[in-house]
């Protein structure tokens, strides 16, 4: 009986004294910081490519300004993420929010805070009634979002008849126009929406909640998590998003265009998926999927100093979401056995 035990004694040390290969180790940490990793690799590139224009603060300005709109939308979709849910109206609420924040002060010449205030309230109410569809009405949350994307769709061509508006209030513009030490009042509101968001998630209980919901709603429902409102706020919250990121696009652009947000939706999930990587494929996160946000920003003013065609953007928003849910995929099925 001494003998064996001290035999098995002997193989438990030497088991334990083996080494991890370093392709392991490599491996474990190629995984575990690939964003941070891509975002280095595509900043040397870029920067040895270009160093004249890139390297330069101008650059870093301009690619956290051109950011900020993709941030709070990212920052938005994260919070359905994390429910385990989707929203696919994003870019319409962005276009009818617009819409709605323009025609007010084109119309009916109303202030800009009011002018705000209508933007951020219509996409509060569209964000509210995708929550109700989705946890009370019980639809799954891809066809009740891209309906009720559809639908916002339309109520912003019937507010403007396809119309184009410029003329906008000064003050409203100077949305754009204003900056602090160098850096643009809509970067500053897209880290500070970030933070909020972040505290939400991460310190309160509401954010206790959405994880639980994420992880498993009918266990969540078992240990009392009240799972229909917290899908409720949760979707209001990114409507919400959509609406601050309503009138830093309008802004920005100095005018209003029908199918000012269609071009959000895609890029706002990649950045979203790239995040993932921070918590190993396993938990959405608020800052990775802004980190997400400022690589694509990067890559996509890289390619433009480069005089790369328009295309070539989207080609890489597109295999980057790809590439992204594709390791997301690997990573969930070797971290529980599949």
């Amino acid at each position: 009986m001494i003998t064996k035990t001290k035999a098995a004694g002997e193989k438990d040390a030497g088991a334990l004294g083996r080494r991890v290969p370093a392709w392991r180790l490599l491996q474990a940490v190629a995984e575990r910081w690939s964003l941070l990793i891509a975002f280095a690799g595509a900043f040397a590139f870029f920067s040895i490519a270009k160093p004249d224009v890139f390297l330069t603060w101008a650059n870093a300005q301009a690619i956290l300004d051109d950011a900020s709109v993709l941030c709070i939308l990212a920052v938005g979709v994260t919070v359905v993420l994390v429910l385990g849910e989707f929203d696919l109206s994003i870019g319409a609420v962005v276009g009818l929010a617009a819409a709605a924040s323009v025609a007010a002060m084109s119309y009916r010449g109303w202030s800009t805070g009011a002018a705000i205030a209508i933007a951020l309230g219509s996409a509060t109410v569209v964000g509210l009634v995708n929550g109700i569809s989705v946890a009370y009405v019980r639809i799954p949350s891809f066809i009740a979002t891209l309906a009720i994307g559809s639908i916002a769709a339309g109520i912003e061509l019937a507010i403007t008849k396809t119309a184009i508006f410029e003329g906008l209030r000064q003050t409203y513009l100077d949305i754009a126009l204003t900056r602090y030490g160098g850096i643009s009042l809509r970067a500053i509101i897209a880290a500070g929406m970030m933070i909020i968001f972040l505290i939400i998630l991460r310190t309160t209980v509401y954010g206790r909640y959405a994880s639980a919901v994420g992880d498993n709603p009918a266990a969540a429902r078992l240990t009392g998590v009240p799972v229909q409102r917290v899908k409720v706020i949760g979707f209001t919250l990114t409507g919400l998003t959509a609406g601050v990121a309503s009138v830093l696009a309008a802004s920005a652009g100095a005018s209003y265009y029908p199918g000012i947000g269609t071009g959000f939706l895609l890029p706002a999930y990649a950045a979203a998926f790239l995040g993932l990587s921070l918590s190993g494929g396993l938990r959405f996160s608020v800052i990775g999927s802004y980190l997400g946000v400022l690589l694509l920003g990067t890559v996509t003013t890289g390619l433009t100093i480069m005089n790369q065609p328009n295309w070539a953007a989207a080609l890489v928003q597109g295999g980057v979401l790809l590439a992204a849910v594709a390791g997301v995929a690997i990573r969930r099925r070797g971290a529980f056995g599949r």
